[in-house]
């Protein structure tokens, strides 16, 4: 059936499920996945669902279904967008209604209606129009319009990605007669409004920015983006919705949805910067471009990319690929089964300066041309450190620091003994080390933890008073604290407000956790992305790549978070304890008044009854 066909449920009796999969071309719907090949009556492919190298999905559209010899993953074309997308079963149906242009009847939506994140959904959609109409308004919208012309967009462009405006007032999205169906309470919960502080009520989170709707694979407008506007004041140049029950930026990818199918076709993915970067590409053809939303690529990124693409490429304007990106970019390339690239773009163009000029094909090639994360990082470190083909200290220096990279890549999760032993006999030859002695020296180090549940996951929840103390549990936990705070700069203003940088007691990170809290007070949320350009000394830059890359890999950043404040500020009252008690246990030895015991007591008996509660 045409997609461009609208199909109803009046007068024909026909349940939802019934319309949706007579209209589903499953062929077409699940080759927006799957690069499928034409095998007899069938189709063929590798299985979205798990991890193979010979095709073991199988597609059946006489019969309407598909059914993976692997995995054992089989279904109807609900089944399918319900693994794809990780959808319940009526928001599969109404994914599917929405792109058949299916009016479903009540009765087969009526159940979806209901619950947290279809209000959500919702809300977000109706935020979506209303934006949209702040944009096409005469007056308010005439600058961002003129912005945007500016710098390229071209009217179709603007409408597919919907992009819009968010006024200057306090509360335009509040009281738009469109938000009136949802209370201040549902929107705050959406991202969409914040809570006074100090005071009651709320107030809308973006103002004078240009709104760009971040969507799922489905299509589905789960959270924003703002840009602000030109000649603003505000330090913050991009933010993005928190997290909420719909949003996670860690596994979320700008433009992905718009994308998805020159994804499959190319089996290449690129990831640039900002949300402009992904729209102008697109506007040029490259509609395999995305991003991820200021913050390093992360695995959930990289396993959402795997259900598409056989390879990732990171792309930077000029030289700016930091130490931040290209150290995490080698992580996951030595720990996922997925190619993970890095390419430049020469002169310091940016993205749609590079496709205006030379075209869609030569940014195809240049992708095509891109150095895998193992050679980019050997080739940079050799550039920075050795001088010239004589000087054999430099090449000592380049050869040493690659190795520790690549020890500290290791540590970020398990590496597939076949893929490994391939990456040394490589590493062998740009280091003219033999493999054997390469593989020694890697055995030889101890691997750092990286656990990936939350904040020392394996510690009893209430230990006993007189349990022995992990040693230099309080020291990891501020690691800790410091690396989530990296990915969540949001969270600065609550772990302020019980943590104070002066507290921490790891000298090493001391100074990061300074330049932190003052460029929060000062400057604003700085962006894990930016922290390479944003940090002048060098020693500071390696404690933040490590620290990011400590926590990466952990399943809830946010959680870890929580759990590590929380272990600090019982490490700080349990330090702060024991001082007074030697000072009751000092007094035996030394002189000592009465009113200074009974003080040390009195304090002491505080702390105990704040923190039970009594």
């Amino acid at each position: 059936m045409a997609v461009g066909t609208s199909v109803t449920s009046r007068g024909g009796g026909l349940d939802g499920k019934t319309l949706v999969l007579g209209a589903a071309d499953l062929v077409q719907l699940i080759g927006q996945t799957v690069a499928l090949k034409k095998r007899g009556s069938s189709f063929i492919g590798l299985c979205p669902f798990h991890s193979e190298k010979t095709p073991s999905f199988h597609v059946h559209p006489d019969r309407g279904y598909f059914h993976c010899f692997g995995c054992k993953a089989s279904g109807n074309a609900i089944d399918f967008v319900m693994k794809r997308d990780r959808l319940e079963f009526f928001e599969a149906m109404q994914v599917l209604a929405q792109q058949y242009n299916i009016e479903l009847p009540k009765s087969g939506t009526s159940r979806e209606s209901t619950g947290l994140r279809q209000l959500l959904l919702d809300a977000h959609s109706h935020a979506t129009t209303y934006f949209e109409q702040n944009l096409a308004h005469p007056s308010l919208g005439k600058p961002a319009r003129e912005y945007l012309k500016s710098r390229g967009f071209e009217d179709e462009t603007i409408k597919r990605f919907r992009i819009g405006l968010a006024s200057q007032s306090w509360d335009g999205l509040l009281g738009s007669p469109l938000m009136t169906k949802f209370s201040p309470e549902t929107l705050h919960q959406a991202g969409l409004a914040k809570a006074r502080e100090g005071a009651t009520g709320f107030y809308d989170t973006f103002r004078d920015r240009i709104i760009f709707p971040i969507r799922d694979e489905a299509g589905r407008v789960i959270a924003f983006g703002g840009r602000v506007m030109p000649g603003s004041d505000n330090p913050a140049k991009y933010l993005n919705s928190p997290e909420t029950p719909l949003f996670s930026k860690s596994k979320v990818c700008f433009g992905l949805d718009l994308g998805r199918q020159r994804v499959v076709e190319t089996k290449t993915v690129a990831i640039v910067e900002g949300y402009t970067d992904v729209v102008m590409a697109h506007q040029f053809g490259a509609s395999n471009v995305v991003s991820v939303l200021g913050t390093a690529l992360t695995e959930p990124h990289v396993a959402l990319l795997r259900r598409f693409a056989d390879r990732i490429v990171l792309l930077f304007d000029g030289d700016a690929a930091g130490d931040l990106a290209v150290d995490r970019a080698l992580q996951l390339f030595l720990t996922q089964p997925i190619e993970i690239a890095i390419a430049t773009l020469p002169g310091g163009m940016d993205p749609d300066e590079y496709l205006l000029k030379n075209g869609t094909a030569a940014f195809d090639d240049l992708l095509k041309n891109a150095e895998d994360a193992l050679s980019f990082q050997w080739r940079q470190l050799f550039k920075k450190l050795v001088s010239n083909e004589s000087d054999l200290t430099g090449r000592s220096k380049a050869i040493e620091a690659y190795l520790e990279r690549l020890a500290a890549a290791r540590t970020g999760g398990p590496v597939d003994p076949i893929r490994w032993g391939s990456i040394l006999a490589r590493v062998s030859k740009f280091t003219d080390i033999p493999t054997e002695q390469l593989n020694r020296r890697f055995r030889a180090r101890k691997p750092l933890a990286s656990p990936r549940g939350g904040f020392d996951a394996n510690r009893p929840k209430n230990p006993a008073p007189d349990a022995p103390r992990i040693p230099g549990a309080r020291q990891q936990a501020e690691r800790w604290v410091l690396g989530c705070l990296l990915h969540l700069p949001d969270a600065w203003q609550s772990v302020q407000q019980v943590i104070d940088y002066t507290e921490f007691t790891v000298e090493d990170i001391r100074p990061l956790a300074e330049w932190y809290w003052a460029y929060q007070r000062n400057e604003g949320q700085p962006l894990l992305a930016e922290l390479a350009a944003l940090l002048d000394s060098e020693s500071l830059k390696s404690v933040a790549i490590g620290l990011a890359n400590e926590v990466e890999t952990m399943n809830n950043l946010q959680q870890t978070l929580a759990e590590a404040v929380q272990f600090v500020q019982r490490e700080k009252e349990r330090s702060e304890n024991q001082k007074l008690v030697n000072g009751l246990r000092r007094s035996n030895t030394e002189p000592r008044s009465d009113d200074s015991e009974v003080d040390a007591l009195r304090r002491l008996s505080e702390s105990a009854r704040i923190r039970s509660g009594t």
